[in-house]
């Protein structure tokens, strides 16, 4: 049994490929590049007899026609979205106790929902003629839906070409029409007769609908997409009229899978990013730490030779479409630079978190890594509260020799050495004590002890499997006071590599570094001295909180991104010691600097200082 689901994808996401679903590569035609140097080779959709040309009308019709026209092997043929997949199996229903037409999962496996796919449709889909979703009913009717949010005329056209060529259908379109219920993604998996006689009933009114002389030359992007609209309307009429013209017709009603909310896992399979030319980052942040990403992100760019390939993995949590567009936009101005946003949810919302730390656990989140891009080989990770000064090349391609992990020392941590440091934190009276007896750490792992705020992962040397495995239930079951920085010194006690000092230089006052022990005392100076990569750790040494130490390169970084003014009328806008901070004679002086420095800024810095002087006055 030759069964071909097509799955489209018209921009990066993970690739979801069986024996069964095959990727596809939607309005290729019309694509500045294709698809497979970011995912891996796939088909597209404008090769032989295609309509790939017309994809911002038909959408992800455009895979189907291909299909339709193309694949003389396929016994089954049907339709999915790299977004959107079925739930064949009605695992995902019922862990989630629903049998809702839609399923918004926290976390996506593909390997796990392929294996209990090809099982499912191996064994069950013999029983049935055809696969759709369950109907999503709306609060109105499907007429009223549309003739609302989209073109009047496109709805009254589809039923005039109906009632004209196709009027034994008109019974069931009325009835769609005049109730609530839809078949959402025009998603369906058909015996190849049967998917032919829906094709060839569902390309003839599109391209007729196409052809009505109807002035669509003001419809906005999204109307554009009539046809897709119109087509998810009508894959509801054929399957109403299959179910009232033909009894014994077997449907199976399989939930859709959206994981516009889910990490899903992997992100990255293949090969294809390891080549020499490739610097692969991760960060992570939510969306009050975003404008800090921006601003790393932007010093790394700044610095880096134009001709290598950055890729940019962004783990982010409830981060609104507006930012991530701005980030993305800031990305795209440099060629060879391409952003992956990956949503991963709240993944370890129930893990351990000491009264005395932030409240957010999704420093945690570089944990899913292991999991996320098991295909890469090597993958630099850096916190989004640090400003580089220098090429990231020279950090990621570091000889690491055999080494799983490199870092750089938490030179301030090593304190502990020379006497007794105690905490906040009740379960902590004693940070040594708690490194020796409650991390097991030897007083040289404690004279090692790094920083997890810049970290090469050589995962060619790593079981990233296993890795991912452990660190995640060290999370979900231990209690660590610093967190994930603890878990990973704990877990590569034995196997780190330490990376220069000036790879991650703490902004911290020289009175904090006064009881780390000698050596490590003046690898910490010698490195601040000349600062590669600066670390605004501290809670009380954040530059966009108060003036700090080394705080104008995250200004200069900022300026130069969509989320400069967001931070500045915070500021302006927060109690009356921050505006006295940020004081209008600071920021002129500071504008005046920076206006000299730079010519280019002047006109930005005119502009925002004529803002902040109305709120600050």
């Amino acid at each position: 049994m030759t069964i071909s689901i097509y799955s489209a994808y018209h921009a990066a996401a993970p690739l979801i490929q069986s024996r069964a679903i095959r990727p596809i590569h939607v309005g290729r035609a019309r694509a500045a590049m294709p698809l497979d140097p970011v995912l891996a080779p796939m088909l597209g959709d404008d090769s032989a007899d295609n309509i790939s040309k017309r994809n911002p009308e038909f959408c992800e019709l455009t895979a189907l026609y291909w299909a339709w026209k193309n694949d003389a092997e396929a016994q089954w043929l049907g339709l999915m979205h790299y977004r959107r997949v079925f739930d064949f199996t009605g695992t995902t229903a019922a862990a989630e106790g629903t049998r809702q037409a839609e399923l918004f999962p926290g976390r996506f496996d593909v390997a796990s929902w392929c294996a209990e796919t090809e099982d499912w449709l191996a064994e069950s889909l013999n029983h049935f003629d055809l696969v759709v979703p369950p109907p999503h009913v709306m609060g109105q009717s499907v007429a009223s839906n549309y003739t609302k949010r989209h073109a009047p005329g496109d709805w009254e056209a589809t039923r005039a070409i109906i009632a004209r060529d196709h009027p034994e259908y008109l019974t069931s379109f009325d009835h769609v029409a005049t109730g609530p219920e839809i078949l959402l993604g025009n998603m369906m998996l058909m015996r190849k007769p049967l998917a032919n006689r829906y094709c060839a009933w569902l390309f003839d009114i599109l391209f007729k609908l196409e052809a009505v002389d109807l002035d669509r030359s003001l419809y906005d992007p999204r109307q554009r997409r009539y046809l897709g609209f119109v087509a998810e309307r009508l894959l509801t009429v054929f399957v109403h009229h299959l179910s009232r013209t033909e009894p014994g017709i077997r449907i199976h009603r399989a939930a859709i899978i959206n994981m516009k909310d889910a990490a899903v896992f992997p992100m990255i399979t293949g090969e294809h990013l390891n080549g020499p030319e490739h610097i692969n980052v991760a960060f992570a942040a939510d969306q009050a730490y975003v404008p800090h990403a921006a601003a790393m992100v932007r010093s790394m760019l700044d610095h880096a030779a134009p001709e290598r390939q950055i890729n940019l993995f962004f783990l982010q949590t409830d981060v609104p479409a507006y930012d991530l567009e701005l980030l993305a936009s800031l990305v795209a101005a440099r060629p060879n630079t391409t952003l992956y946003p990956i949503a991963v949810g709240q993944a370890f919302k129930g893990s351990y978190r000491s009264p005395s730390r932030a409240p957010s656990n999704a420093t945690y989140n570089r944990f899913l890594l292991f999991d996320l891009l098991p295909g890469l080989n090597r993958l630099l990770y850096i916190d989004v509260d640090m400003i580089l000064l220098g090429d990231v090349a020279e950090i990621f391609d570091w000889d690491m020799g055999n080494a799983p992990l490199a870092a750089v020392t938490d030179y301030i941590m090593t304190r502990v050495l020379t006497g007794p440091t105690p905490t906040v934190d009740p379960a902590v009276p004693d940070l040594g004590d708690y490194y020796r007896n409650d991390l097991g750490l030897t007083e040289a792992q404690i004279l090692g002890y790094f920083n997890a705020g810049l970290l090469l992962f050589q995962f060619a040397a790593l079981d990233t499997a296993k890795t991912g495995r452990d660190l995640i239930e060290m999370a979900q079951t231990g209690k660590y006071l610093f967190r994930d920085q603890d878990i990973l010194n704990v877990y590569f006690k034995n196997d780190v590599l330490r990376l220069p000092g000036r790879y991650n230089v703490f902004n911290t006052v020289k009175e904090g570094y006064g009881r780390v022990p000698q050596a490590n005392y003046e690898a910490a100076m010698e490195a601040r001295r000349n600062p590669m990569v600066i670390h605004y750790a501290a809670g009380d040494y954040k530059p966009w909180k108060r003036p700090v130490l080394l705080g104008e390169h995250y200004w200069q970084a900022l300026l130069r991104t969509p989320f400069y003014a967001r931070i500045l009328t915070s500021h302006a806008r927060g109690p009356a010691a921050q505006r006295q901070s940020l004081s209008l004679a600071r920021l002129v002086a500071t504008g005046r600097s920076l206006a000299d420095r730079v010519p280019a800024l002047r006109p930005a810095l005119l502009w925002t200082y004529r803002q902040l002087r109305r709120i600050i006055g």
